[in-house]
């Protein structure tokens, strides 16, 4: 289902590269965008069940923010996108871009066509973690993540880092028009 009425406003703090250190984060340039966002589907434990796809425990090898194999628990990319935005295949075909906004500002793009069907994982949790921890804490740069700060985490079952966005803390994904573009 298309959302015109709905207004994505962005105000981006741009980073060098990644995510920025939690502690301390530096912005190079603040950009405001208003963009009407095609759809969005928000992930929360909640619309993940809703969604009906299935929890699963996958390794990821290599994992980017760990460095190691992983063992997540993990839903399907493409089967929550399917639940939450039921046209979401003829909106890769018209040229989509889709816009993964991490609760720390970080808001990586791509093509939605060149996403789906491509191993995309929603980890939620370490699936090899003891009792009662989502995530153990993870060096970055030049501090530590915590399991709240790395929440959601978009993972792929295949090792393609730095070709798809592998963001952590990942609140809503957002679906926009062909061509949209944020630059510095």
């Amino acid at each position: 289902m298309r959302h015109p009425a709905l207004l994505l406003t962005l105000a981006l703090s741009f980073m060098s590269a990644a995510h920025a250190a939690p502690a301390q984060p530096k912005a190079q340039q603040l950009a405001v965008f208003k963009v009407a966002a095609l759809a969005s589907a928000t992930i929360t434990p909640a619309t993940l069940l809703a969604s009906g796809a299935r929890a699963e425990t996958v390794t990821i090898p290599a994992d980017y923010l760990y460095k190691r194999d992983l063992r997540v628990r993990a839903y399907d990319l493409d089967a929550f996108l399917k639940a939450r935005i039921p046209d979401i295949e003829n909106l890769a075909a018209q040229g989509a871009q889709v816009m993964f906004w991490c609760r720390d500002g970080y808001a990586p793009m791509a093509k939605l066509s060149d996403l789906l069907g491509r191993g995309g994982l929603i980890a939620v949790a370490d699936a090899d973690a003891p009792d009662g921890v989502q995530w153990p804490n993870a060096p970055y740069k030049t501090s530590v993540l915590t399991a709240p700060e790395i929440g959601n985490y978009v993972v792929w079952r295949a090792a393609q880092f730095p070709a798809k966005p592998q963001p952590w803390g990942l609140e809503t994904i957002y679906v926009l028009p062909a061509g949209t573009a944020l630059k510095k």
